[in-house]
């Protein structure tokens, strides 16, 4: 990679600590372009003042700038997305305008700061290239479904803003392509899109490619002995989409679990547990709460499996993945397992019923040799499929100008 190469990357949030799927994805990301010898101004919008210095030693060889957000109920007043409208264009067109343009390219990491993106790319005339998570608007109508009262309907305010929204991108002349890290989300952008989309897959930490090139294949089997059953569910505790997975997971598949495997214990690993969920877990039997640890990696290496119990959501779940890089083998729904082109019965299991997810749960803990089969294959496919290294020069790629 040629270290003249110059990129404006609009974040979505700030993401230090990396301590949630999208910010480890764009930390993993931001990282992967620094080693590439890449030059990068991050622009971070947030409401409160960043630790520069933090950021830009997290992001060596990067400029971090911080751009304002504006939460104030003047935001959810207008007919943009509130996640637009929160992320002002105007401080940015002001700085841009009496600036020269000192990029080859502007990424927009998350479809949420597109139109931050697509301000630059009018403004410095610059290919630009939209990261996209998920499909928001599918997400803020799963919100939607599973809320009630004057949340539901700001839900479906909010869902119907994001389907103009994205509207307009899949048609903007200035929007070069758009990245998208979901197989089935692209599947259904392309569609829909006359800007050109391809699947990019996630970006995993460095140290998770580490532990997933030198782990043994037996090290799965380790806690597998007899006495020590773990599952553990790993994620941030006050998003509706998780806690309706551990509501469905505990409520229909973990007494099952529990008749034949009374010694089993189950870890639910994750920040912000929202009011309630301390006391809920503890009504039941071999469940223990984690909350706001420095890291997961040490649960995930010591765990017999992860479960992934995921009902609702679009996108890729990056803590299966990280589950799978250490070896450790996952369960998840079908819902949880999109996005890669991974295959269900030998990289992970796949059940979408209760009965049939606490069977597959119980293979793992009956079968170590099937458990750690399943590990193996798992961490392999993330090695082959996430290297680093290839996925920026994918990016690269895109951006070439035509």
């Amino acid at each position: 990679m040629s270290d003249s190469t110059r990129w404006i990357v609009v974040v979505e949030e700030p993401f230090l600590p990396a301590d949630a799927g999208g910010r480890v994805e764009t930390f993993s990301f931001l990282t992967a372009a620094s080693a590439a010898g890449i030059r990068m101004q991050i622009l971070v919008p947030s409401r409160e003042d960043l630790d520069i210095a933090a950021y830009e030693e997290a992001v060596p060889g990067s400029a971090v700038i911080r751009l304002p957000r504006d939460d104030s109920p003047r935001a959810h007043l207008t007919s943009r997305p509130f996640m637009h409208a929160s992320r002002p264009v105007g401080p940015l067109r002001r700085a841009l305008e009496s600036t020269p343009p000192r990029a080859d390219a502007v990424i927009s990491y998350s479809c949420r700061s597109s139109h931050l993106g697509e301000e630059i790319a009018r403004i410095w005339k610059l290919p630009h290239l939209v990261r996209a998570h998920n499909v928001d608007s599918e997400f803020f109508r799963v919100l939607a479904r599973s809320s009630s009262g004057p949340r539901a309907v700001a839900y479906e305010l909010e869902y119907h803003k994001l389907r103009l929204a994205e509207l307009a991108m899949h048609h903007s002349p200035l929007v070069t392509c758009i990245a998208d890290i979901s197989l089935e989300d692209h599947e259904w952008r392309r569609t829909r899109a006359s800007v050109p989309t391809f699947h990019l897959p996630p970006f995993l930490p460095v140290g998770a490619l580490r532990a997933a090139a030198s782990a043994e294949p037996a090290a799965a089997a380790g806690a597998t002995v007899a006495g020590d059953q773990r599952l553990i569910f790993v994620g941030s505790l006050d998003t509706p989409t998780n806690i309706e997975a551990l509501r469905w997971f505990l409520g229909g598949c973990w007494p099952m679990i529990r008749v034949r495997h009374p010694k089993a214990t189950f870890q639910v690993v994750g920040r912000r547990p929202e009011d309630g969920l301390a006391a809920w877990l503890g009504g039941f039997d071999g469940v223990e709460l984690h909350t706001d640890v420095p890291s997961v990696a040490g649960y995930l290496t010591a765990a017999t499996l992860s479960v992934n119990p995921m009902r609702s959501g679009s996108g890729v779940n990056i803590k299966a993945i990280e589950a799978m890089a250490t070896g450790t083998p996952v369960v998840s729904t079908p819902t949880g397992s999109r996005g890669l082109g991974w295959t269900a019965g030998t990289d992970l299991l796949v059940a979408e019923e209760p009965g049939a997810f606490a069977a597959a749960a119980c293979e793992l803990l009956d079968n170590p040799v099937r458990a750690v089969e399943i590990g193996f294959a798992g961490r392999t496919f993330v090695r082959r499929e996430l290297d680093h290294a290839a996925l920026i020069g994918r990016i690269q790629e895109h951006l070439k100008p035509s």
